[in-house]
C-alpha cells in the first residue's frame, strides 16, 4: 500500500489507488473503447504496468479490477461460443404467425401494466412525501 505522492491533485471522480499506486478515475468517466483499443494496439500482455503508465501520462483510467473485467469482456466477445440449443423455428402458417403476434402483444401489455403499477406506487410515495413537506412548511407560517 502506498500513499498519494505530495502535490498530486485529484480531479472530480478521481481517487488514489493505494494498492497499485496510481490515480484512478471512475469507470463511467473513462473512455472504455479507446482504452481497450490502445491496450490491444500496445501489444503488452501485463495490464497493470500498462494501466499505471497510462495514468502517469494523465490518461483517465479506471480501477485495475474494472479494467481487467473490461479486457476479459472484450476477449470473450471476440471468441463467440456456439450455442447447442436448437434454433427457434419460424412460424409456417398464418395461424402460427397470428398466435406469435398475439403472444407478443399480450406479453407487451402485461409488461406495460406491471410498469404502470410500479409507477403508480412510486407516484403515491412521492405524493405522500410532498404532503409531509407541505405540512412541515405550513408549521413555519
Amino acid at each position: 500500500m502506498s500513499t498519494i505522492p505530495e502535490g498530486t491533485n485529484l480531479k472530480e471522480g478521481q481517487s488514489w489507488n493505494a494498492q497499485h499506486s496510481y490515480v484512478q478515475t471512475k469507470g463511467a468517466m473513462c473512455d472504455r473503447a479507446a482504452l481497450l483499443a490502445a491496450y490491444t494496439a500496445s501489444g503488452v500482455s501485463e495490464t497493470l504496468p500498462w494501466l499505471k503508465e497510462q495514468a502517469a501520462q494523465g490518461v483517465a483510467v479506471p480501477p485495475y479490477a474494472t479494467f481487467r473485467l473490461w479486457a476479459a469482456d472484450k476477449k470473450l466477445k471476440t471468441t463467440p461460443v456456439v450455442s447447442k440449443a436448437p434454433a427457434p423455428t419460424a412460424p409456417t402458417s398464418l395461424a402460427d404467425v397470428e398466435a406469435a403476434y398475439k403472444n407478443g402483444i399480450n406479453s407487451l401489455i402485461a409488461t406495460l401494466e406491471k410498469r404502470e403499477q410500479e409507477l403508480s406506487q412510486e407516484l403515491e410515495v412521492v405524493m405522500n412525501d410532498l404532503a409531509k413537506a407541505r405540512e412541515k412548511l405550513t408549521k413555519f407560517d
